[in-house]
């Protein structure tokens, strides 16, 4: 913890509530420290306070902006021209700036993904990003070059929509007198840059203590990945520290769940019977958080930032990436001062497949008009959850809870549009004879989409148009995306004839409809080894028009089969370059899509199982396309997509900066 006032490190004493500014004199001895204020005197911690980072209670080295981690929520009307301005002041580090959410219609130069829409920002150097808020809704903005979105550059964005309202699940719309917007990030004990590294040097099990004996390896020295409720892989390369809701979290379980009304947690008030709304957003790198509200419904309003049909659900999974918004009503009687908002990992497991204890977050939800008093009890193991009343959880990357548990699933396709569609022929179902573009990509490994692991040009592509190949390095298809290529476990694909460490890029005709087929299935999309991935896709939104899971789970839950709706078998080296079993549902055609989807940005692919999106490739540029698990992005798992041709792509302005690598070796 530190001000960013006074640049000062700050303690605080959980027993005595008491908070201390250190004292950095080297003439001081080292436990040498100012009293500040205490927690009960409230005029007086709000002024002390208010410059005070906390992150997760510790003394660690991130990046801020303007000082604050996160940054600031920017909070722009609908249509709004924005100039952001980036001023890098860092010591030794280049970095883009991108507002996850916003399509940013025909200025794809300004959406921030290094090598491809601009050159790094470089050390020094000012930077000004000019754009249009052309859509609504909960966003957020990040740093898009390397581990800059795990260690710090992060902060709100929302776009107003003209005199907005809410929806209620009665048909009513409600104009909210408060909202709150709350960003979660997963910190880990280990940095993401350096979790990065680990992976690269296969060091991950040492991320507790690299330097302990050999003789004296436990679990608390030696670490292991986690699994998902059924056996997936958790991607999160690192013993999670704390979780921060906003800027505030902490680093020690014993403490959440023993003494939390001691701890300082991020309080949003609320009074009875009011209606308020929360926009959450997961800008974190690796951990699915399933968040609660102790005896609380969460009505979903909004995902993504576009309007959908209100549901009612206990509890929601969101995934990095992912925005909900969500009503709450508070109680006309409550029994305490303060509601704990809980935010679980879904480590139900550990890598052995034996139970394992989730880490957890908290926040308050306080009565502001109640006389109540605080108490430590905190339902952790949510009681109002029972076998003949069982609690929904909206967005799981699996079918559903083994029958142990007393929860079931609300699955994100189930959603519906909250709005009229306009274009309808995007999501008919029917067999498209022209105008149409369909692909099926495989994302079931952790560095690769199709056996391709993507690899950044030297310079942007749109000014290398007559010389691409002296700027990247293409793929070749045929070899990378081969049934008979062999996969190792850790390192990116290479066959034995060609580079499948290369530039992939999708190339859609402007105005044609697109179908993508994004399925997770084969030797990494196994319970041993696969993950669920949320994909993000730049420049569109795009209709969930199906997401299948696998149709076969174990009595604890644990996924043992593929969906056979993609013809992708165990004894298969690898499931790339697959199309429909049924071979009718080619071309547009596919049974069982939704009939209102809801549009995204932002959406899970589970393991062994599939999900089929659509849009209409009108936005011109280049753009691309990701897994946003941070170490999934950063080892491969990406591709380029290019809408409309050279001539066809808005030209940036002139003078824009733009100067390639092609001379770097």
């Amino acid at each position: 913890m530190f001000s960013y006032d006074t640049n000062a490190p700050i303690d605080y004493d959980v027993k005595t509530q008491n908070w201390f500014q250190l004292n950095t004199s080297l003439y001081t001895p080292c436990n040498t420290s100012n009293f500040l204020v205490n927690n009960y005197d409230i005029t007086k911690l709000d002024q002390i306070l208010t410059t005070v980072n906390q992150y997760n209670g510790l003394h660690i080295r991130t990046i801020a902006i303007n000082g604050k981690i996160p940054g600031d929520t920017i909070v722009v009307p609908l249509g709004a021209e924005v100039i952001l301005r980036v001023k890098n002041r860092l010591n030794t580090e280049s970095f883009t700036m991108h507002v996850h959410g916003l399509d940013k219609q025909g200025l794809w130069y300004t959406d921030g993904v290094a090598f491809i829409q601009q050159c790094p920002i470089p050390v020094g150097s000012d930077y000004s990003y000019r754009f249009i808020a052309d859509t609504p809704g909960t966003h957020f903005y990040h740093g898009h070059l390397g581990s800059d979105r795990g260690d710090g550059v992060v902060g709100g964005f929302v776009v107003m929509r003209p005199e907005e309202i809410t929806p209620n699940l009665f048909g009513d719309r409600l104009d909210i007198g408060r909202e709150y917007y709350a960003l979660l990030q997963d910190i880990g004990v280990v940095s993401s840059y350096d979790q990065i590294l680990a992976m690269d040097m296969m060091t991950i099990k040492y991320a507790n203590n690299m330097d302990a004996q050999a003789s004296t390896c436990t679990s608390d020295t030696c670490w292991n990945r986690t699994r998902n409720y059924d056996g997936s892989a958790i991607a999160f390369l690192s013993p999670l520290s704390a979780f921060l809701i906003n800027n505030k979290g902490w680093h020690s379980e014993k403490d959440l769940r023993n003494m939390p009304s001691n701890l300082p947690l991020t309080t949003f008030l609320i009074k009875k019977g009011e209606n308020i709304k929360f926009r959450l957003v997961n800008g974190g790198i690796g951990h699915p958080i399933m968040i609660w509200l102790e005896y609380h419904k969460l009505i979903v309003v909004a995902a993504d930032g576009l309007e959908i049909k209100p549901a009612k659900v206990d509890a929601i999974v969101i995934f990095p990436g992912e925005r909900y918004d969500i009503l709450i009503q508070g109680l006309s009687n409550p029994r305490q001062k303060n509601y704990r908002f809980i935010f679980e990992t879904m480590e139900q497991f550990n890598w052995e497949l034996r139970p394992n204890e989730k880490s957890i977050g908290l926040a308050n939800l306080q009565y502001e008009d109640s006389t109540l008093l605080d108490t430590n009890i905190v339902d952790f193991y949510h009681t109002s959850c029972m076998e003949q009343n069982k609690c929904v959880v909206l967005n799981c990357p699996f079918r559903n809870f083994a029958m142990s548990f007393n929860y079931i699933c609300f699955n994100a396709v189930d959603l519906e549009n909250g709005v009229e569609i306009e274009d309808k022929e995007v999501i008919e179902q029917k067999v498209f004879t022209e105008g149409y573009e369909e692909y099926f990509i495989n994302i079931d490994h952790d560095n690769m989409m199709n056996g391709v692991s993507f690899k950044f040009p030297k310079g942007m592509p749109y000014y290398s148009n007559e010389n691409e190949n002296q700027i990247f390095t293409p793929c070749e298809s045929s070899i990378c995306n081969s049934q008979t290529m062999s996969v190792s476990e850790n390192m990116p694909m290479m066959s034995s004839t060609g580079n499948c460490n290369c530039f992939n890029v999708y190339n859609f005709a402007l105005n044609n409809i697109v179908q993508l087929t994004l399925y997770n299935m084969g030797n990494g999309g196994t319970y041993q080894n696969g993950f669920t991935h949320p994909f993000h896709l730049h420049g569109t939104h795009f209709y969930v028009m199906k997401l299948v899971y696998p149709p076969m789970y174990d009595e604890n839950g644990i996924l043992n089969s593929f969906s056979g709706d993609i013809p992708c078998h165990d004894s298969m080296q690898n499931c790339y370059g697959l199309k429909w079993t049924n071979s009718s549902w080619l071309n547009g055609n596919v049974e069982g899509m939704s009939k209102n989807p809801t549009l995204r940005d932002t959406i899970i692919v589970p393991t062994g199982g599939y999900v089929v999106i659509r849009f209409r490739a009108k936005n011109p540029g280049w753009w691309f396309a990701h897994c946003h698990l941070l170490i999934h992005d950063l080892a491969g798992m990406a591709f380029a997509v290019r809408v409309g041709n050279n001539e066809e792509i808005p030209k940036p302005p002139n003078g824009f900066p733009h100067s390639s690598r092609q001379t770097m070796q």
